[in-house]
């Protein structure tokens, strides 16, 4: 923690002390001074403490939440807004700490909010706050917790990522007991597997040529131990090593899914759906091929330099030949590795490409039949899929071989042993002792030999990622958060293009539109409507000029708190699969039942539900499957607009409506007490507007009332005609 983040910290705690002494001399003076007891602060100042914690924790210094949020689980959300940690609600299960990974926040049953983190080496505790001590968790203190909890997980930093970071961020994920717990197991298998060749060294120069039969039985006994010591030791490894591996998983995966849901919407303009999804599942893969090569394999071959020591000290005229058929064998595994880390890469590339194209055909398979393109849709996704074989199955033989191959180095370099080992006058049992020092050392070897495979994939699969890692979030934690807003906005001289060899789509675009005012946005199509909506909420960023919200820079705040407080209908949204109920409240978590039916009355949609079978819990597939297009754009609404925001921005979100529902909709939104702006296409329904803002080639062309513009006689009275035209 910096020196500025231990002064906030040290000023909070401060703060809170001196609360709390207020509060008991205050008992003191009504109760008297042997009456007095510590009152418990209140939920908001609870919940300050308990995220403090949790942050300081994760590393992460806190910030300043706006005194006008005094809701506890709202303090929570500005807290940990800035800094990109992820929570989720969780139920404390019996035994929950023994296996539990990161930090929690859980309320006591006398209603104190708390953090609970993990205790050193093991276990989790507590800081209570009536006694002021640190409580470790075990079966009776965990019985005074409620049952639900929120779980924090640990982000990704909010900056561009390499390759090294990523990996550095996994290994921090480890507590220091785990690696603790995976060296020792190596170490001890390791050295049990040292004893056989002293073991072997004895009886073929002590035992057997002295004909001390008495002592094979303990000596058999003593190996017997080893081995069966050996797998007892290897089966806990095995087990830590899952344990490491789940645990690993649980902290990048989380962290991966957070840091694609805090990309900026500009983005997934540049990748596929599908393409996306199969780079941001293979993180999952390389913690598993990670786990199982580096942290399993990588530590036995390091350990397995202990056998090496061996050789040396029975058989020095051995160790030479040894060394040169182990270098041999090494080279010969990079060689190969080196190789299949190209042919992975180029598969893993035409992989990607293949999962873009699938999902984009199948979603468009009713376009396909009626243009009557499936021939070609199939020739197209064929030579995409025969190029990822030849990059699978068209791999040269020797490469294939390569695992099988390297110990057929060992038993060739035998043959070099025996010439040693004669020239060296070398006995029995050293020979026999180096035998098996040098088994260990070349069966490592063939070990890693083995995992070539993956090994190889490790590279590919963590390239797969780098968009997503090199995109930085928006989680700024040097930008002030905007807790509510008034309704005002202004744009001032703005410009914006896609790309830099691309024309101007909105060029020197300034409005300004006041708290509660109805402007709407019109133009014909390409004009820039819908850019400047998508700039006026932050998804893309101005060539020049500034968007202020009641006179703050949008590029100096943080723009996701202003995001919350403006309900949208983009024009091409859709709904989640579940609920109506959920799918109306997503974006309002402690929205009630009550709040649901009054956002779908304005929109329009409340009798349809109704007459549902199992009204707002009626269930909704994948793609707005089972509501019709008029429906799917009410709910929509609907959710837009059960926060109660104080700006609201359509675009085209009534185009799917009839007339007589779309009537009911327009005279709804025009009761709001909110500022709203809408894009629309059918300009009958903008008609009480208070302005309406037509835009031509990326330019403000003409501004006033329906009326106004009509009597103008210019490119908005053009329109108009265009559409009676058109209807008639």
């Amino acid at each position: 923690m910096t020196w500025f983040s231990e002064q906030i910290e040290a000023r909070r705690r401060l703060d809170r002390e001196e609360l709390e002494d207020s509060y008991e001399r205050l008992a003191a003076s009504v109760m008297g001074p042997g009456q007095s007891t510590r009152f418990p602060v209140d939920d908001a100042c609870a919940a300050d403490m308990a995220i403090d914690a949790i942050l300081s924790f994760y590393g992460c210094k806190p910030f300043e939440v706006p005194n006008d949020v005094t809701d506890p689980m709202g303090r929570i959300e500005c807290a940990l807004r800035p800094t990109g940690i992820m929570k989720r609600p969780v139920r404390l299960e019996d035994g929950w700490w023994r296996n539990a990974t990161g930090a929690y926040l859980g309320r006591l049953k006398d209603g104190n909010l708390v953090a609970i983190l993990p205790l050193g080496t093991h276990g989790y505790g507590y800081f209570d706050p009536a006694k002021k001590e640190r409580v470790p968790l075990n079966k009776r203190t965990a019985g005074l917790f409620e049952a639900e909890a929120l779980c924090f997980y640990r982000p990704l930093p909010a900056r561009e990522l390499s390759t090294r970071d990523v990996l550095a961020y996994m290994l921090r994920s480890l507590a220091i007991s785990d690696y603790a717990l995976m060296i020792i197991a190596t170490t001890l298998v390791t050295l049990l597997g040292m004893l056989p060749t002293i073991a072997y060294r004895l009886l073929f120069s002590a035992v057997i040529p002295s004909g001390l039969e008495s002592l094979i039985s303990p000596i058999g006994l003593l190996l017997f131990g080893v081995i069966f010591a050996q797998a007892l030791i290897k089966l806990t490894s095995n087990v830590v090593t899952a344990r490491l591996m789940l645990k690993l998983r649980v902290q990048i995966e989380a962290a991966t899914y957070a840091r694609v849901m805090l990309l900026p919407p500009s983005f997934f303009r540049q990748i596929a759906p599908g393409d996306l999804a199969h780079r941001v599942s293979t993180i999952s893969l390389f913690v598993e091929l990670f786990s199982k090569s580096i942290l399993n394999v990588g530590l036995t071959c390091v350990f397995a330099l202990l056998y090496v020591v061996q050789i040396f000290s029975f058989a020095p005229a051995l160790a030479l030949p040894a060394l040169c058929v182990a270098a041999i064998q090494i080279a010969a595994v990079l060689l190969a590795l080196k190789s299949t880390i190209r042919y992975n890469r180029k598969q893993m590339q035409q992989k990607t490409k293949l999962s873009g194209v699938v999902p984009a055909l199948l979603h468009g398979v009713a376009k396909l039949k009626i243009a009557g393109a499936e021939s070609r849709a199939f020739s197209f996704w064929a030579r995409r899929y025969a190029e990822m074989s030849q990059a699978i199955y068209g791999r040269p033989a020797l490469l294939l071989a390569a695992p099988s191959l390297i110990p057929l180095v060992a038993v060739a370099g035998t043959i070099a042993f025996y010439v040693a080992a004669v020239a060296g006058s070398v006995n029995v049992a050293d020979y026999i002792a180096f035998n098996y020092a040098f088994g260990m050392v070349s069966g490592a070897i063939t070990a890693l030999a083995t995992s070539i495979p993956m090994l190889a994939r490790l590279r590919p699969l963590l390239e797969m990622v780098e968009p997503i890692m090199k995109a930085v979030p928006e989680t700024l934690s040097n930008k002030k958060q905007v807790s509510a807003l008034e309704g005002g906005i202004e744009v001032t001289n703005v410009s914006f293009r896609y790309a830099s060899n691309l024309p101007l789509v909105l060029d020197g675009v300034s409005l300004r539109v006041s708290p509660g005012e109805y402007v709407a946005i019109v133009g014909t199509t390409g004009c820039g409507k819908s850019t400047l909506l998508r700039m006026l909420l932050g998804f893309e960023q101005p060539c020049s000029g500034t968007i202020a919200y009641d006179g703050r820079d949008l590029a100096s705040v943080d723009v996701r708190s202003v995001r919350r407080n403006i309900g949208v209908v983009m024009q091409n949204g859709d709904l989640f699969a579940g609920d109506i109920f959920g799918n109306i409240t997503i974006m309002h978590p402690r929205a009630t039942l009550d709040d649901a039916w009054e956002a779908a009355e304005l929109a329009g949609i409340a009798d349809d539900i109704r007459k549902m079978p199992m009204g707002m819990q009626t269930l909704i597939s994948e793609g707005s499957g089972g509501v019709s297009g008029g429906q799917r754009q009410r709910l929509l609404i609907a959710r837009a607009i059960c926060g109660k925001p104080r700006i609201l921005m359509l675009d085209e979100a009534t185009s799917a409506l009839d007339n007589v529902t779309q009537k009911h909709v327009s005279d709804a939104l025009e009761g709001l007490n909110c500022t709203r702006i809408v894009i629309a296409h059918r300009l009958s329904t903008i008609r009480h507007a208070d302005r309406i803002v037509m835009l031509d080639g990326g330019t403000i062309v003409e501004d006033g009332t329906y009326e106004e513009l009509l009597a103008h006689g210019g490119k908005f009275a053009d329109l108009v005609a265009r559409q009676q035209l058109d209807r008639k």
